[in-house]
């Protein structure tokens, strides 16, 4: 089994000390074949952006002639290559090395400084190649225009890759939408760039430009500054260029556990959960394709070829940066709403089409911010993907994973319960259902402090979902469970399931099943003091309340027992009834003796 080549993004790297590739390289063919020459794809963070640009940059680099066949001679592309290869000087700019700290023109100054810097690395490296020298002028675009004028004196053509294009703007536009506005806007130093390559493409001598970036919006800024460019990131054709597929993963297990001296049947556990955790992405609604995130993908079978077993956490702390965008969305009730009913209602949201084109004068419109919009957003940086269409051939958009989904619950319990103390309270809480099946703390602390966060108006809370929502929240633990939301299990769907990982089994723990029952004050006929005030015995003889209680048992039982069919004598099941009446009180139980279905 080669080395795998977790956070590495040099495709020279790779090849020279024998990492782990899997081959992408049959795109290039795919690309050149298109008309134009200006392409846009953007991705979610950590998607195996930066590799593709760097697999380009080896294939196009005039100076690397030499090595095409070690580098490329058993991959698609080089049984059969392009005439376009090692046919170009290649010239790299990574954004995400600029400063977003300061003015305008602290960012303009650090930008100048470290494209004019690249540019000066460039001539270096094309010293050879290059037939006289460039002088490096105060404005980088102006520089790239000096190199250009060289570079028609030669037989060959500049080809320019941009990496996270939207790095620094993106930081700055969470920040100081001022200075954001400032970079974008009018003469910004940003929009002035772009239109200055924009230019500079009309000479032919820069031929080739592809750009990578998280989202479209800084692209809608800077609009005429960058119109040139084709867009790849909702096409079916390029839905799985950045990413895994099953195949692959399973190829890539394969190899683990043999390495490992693990059985056979080690794969099929491992890939039940990467298929939970890590996979799910789909970018274009025209393909049925589910790629796993790259990042988290190789995070898990690096540490599981190392150590044999599998990490603590499922979630890679490189990842962990992305619940900025949610709570970045969630500074307006209307986007605090959408996350919480994503997660909440755990439907796909449908919209007709995702937005291509968006601006941060749309973004900060609160009032004006649609469904589209938001979905939207959620979906460019990784927090939603396509799910398919409906009956009416709209879109639907979900998580992609068990990871997304903890994005999403941490971010809502800070929603929730904002006070750390309080969520440390919270943690006690569970740590007694957990190891010692006690459910009334829990009970008692949601009654306390989460109740009194559904009672304010500002939040249309879906009413049957909201203690779910609350228990899923405060329950969710990558460490020790796999938290599967309405499983489908027997003619119908488990409000909440927590299942031991396979790698957690040899702890003192049980699995756990929820149902959840609400009961309205309007079916009661009662109001909110009148609830508070009454004995707990008299509450649960209400004629609406007892039914809710049986109703849930004879589900409950139904759902243990398909648990039991699937999982067999590895499940240690705990079963437990939660029942809310309005927002006032909430009841709860353990039901026991419910293996095969009976009570």
């Amino acid at each position: 089994m080669k080395k795998l080549p977790y956070a590495i993004a040099n495709f020279l790297t790779i090849r020279e000390e024998n990492y782990l590739y899997i081959d992408r390289t049959s795109y290039i063919r795919t690309l050149e074949n298109m008309s134009g020459k200006s392409f846009l794809l953007v991705r979610p963070r950590r998607f195996g952006k930066s590799l593709w640009l760097n697999v380009l940059s080896r294939y196009y680099d005039l100076a690397l002639a030499s090595k095409f066949d070690l580098l490329f001679g058993d991959l698609d592309i080089g049984g059969n290559p392009t005439p376009l290869h090692n046919r170009y000087f290649v010239m790299n700019w990574n954004f995400s090395r600029i400063d977003s700290r300061g003015s305008v023109d602290d960012i303009a100054e650090r930008m100048n400084e470290m494209l004019n810097s690249v540019i000066e690395d460039f001539l270096t490296y094309y010293e050879e190649f290059l037939p006289t020298p460039v002088s490096v002028k105060a404005q980088a675009i102006n520089t790239l225009g000096s190199v250009l004028s060289v570079i028609a004196k030669t037989p060959y053509k500049l080809c320019l890759l941009i990496d996270e294009y939207d790095n620094f703007a993106n930081e700055v536009m969470a920040t100081d939408e001022g200075t954001y506005k400032g970079l974008v806007r009018k003469e910004g130093p940003l929009k002035t760039l772009y239109k200055g390559l924009k230019a500079l493409m009309e000479n032919s001598v820069l031929d080739r430009l592809f750009v990578t970036g998280v989202s479209p919006v800084v692209m809608s800024d800077i609009t005429s500054g960058a119109n040139i460019f084709k867009n790849l990131y909702l096409r079916e054709e390029y839905n799985a260029l950045c990413g895994f597929t099953q195949e692959e993963i399973t190829g890539m297990l394969t190899g683990v556990v043999e390495h490992c001296g693990l059985p056979e049947s080690s794969i099929r556990e491992a890939e039940e959960m990467m298929n939970l955790w890590y996979n799910g992405s789909c970018f274009s609604a025209d393909s049925d394709v589910k790629v796993y995130n790259p990042t988290l993908a190789l995070y898990f079978l690096d540490y599981f070829m190392e150590t044999c077993r599998y990490p603590s956490q499922m979630l890679d702390s490189n990842l962990a940066a992305d619940e900025g965008k949610l709570e970045y969305l969630g500074r307006a009730v209307s986007g605090r709403q959408t996350v919480t009913d994503i997660f909440q209602k755990d439907r796909p949201l449908v919209i007709n089409a995702l937005a291509d084109r968006f601006t941060l004068a749309a973004m900060l419109d609160r009032a004006g911010q649609d469904s589209t919009f938001l979905a939207s957003y959620l979906y460019y940086f990784g927090m939603l993907t396509v799910s398919g269409r409906d009956a009416q051939g709209r879109i639907c958009l979900a998580p992609p994973n068990l990871v997304t989904r903890k994005l999403y619950s941490d971010q809502i319990l800070r929603f929730l319960l904002p006070l750390g103390a309080d969520r440390n309270e919270a943690a006690e809480a569970v740590d007694r259902l957990i190891a010692h099946g006690e459910l009334q703390p829990l009970l008692e602390f949601t009654e306390k402090k989460i109740f009194s966060v559904f009672s304010n108006r500002d939040y249309r809370w879906m009413n049957e979902f909201a203690v779910k929502m609350a228990f899923t929240t405060l329950l969710f633990n990558d460490i020790t469970y796999a938290l599967l939301s309405e499983p489908e299990l027997s003619r119908g769907y488990a409000d909440l399931c927590l299942i031991i990982r396979p790698d957690a089994r040899k702890y003192q723990l049980s699995d756990m099943l929820f149902e959840f029952k609400y009961v309205s004050l309007k079916e009661l006929n009662l109001g909110g003091e009148q609830v508070r005030d009454m004995a707990e015995k008299e509450l649960l003889e209400r004629t609406p309340v007892s039914k809710a209680f049986g109703d849930a048992k004879s589900q409950i039982r139904r759902y243990a027992g398909v648990l039991h069919e699937r999982f067999g004598g590895q499940l240690r099941l705990k079963t437990y009834i939660v029942l809310s009446i309005g927002f006032e009180r909430l009841f709860g139980e353990e039901v026991t003796n419910v293996q095969n279905g009976l009570t």
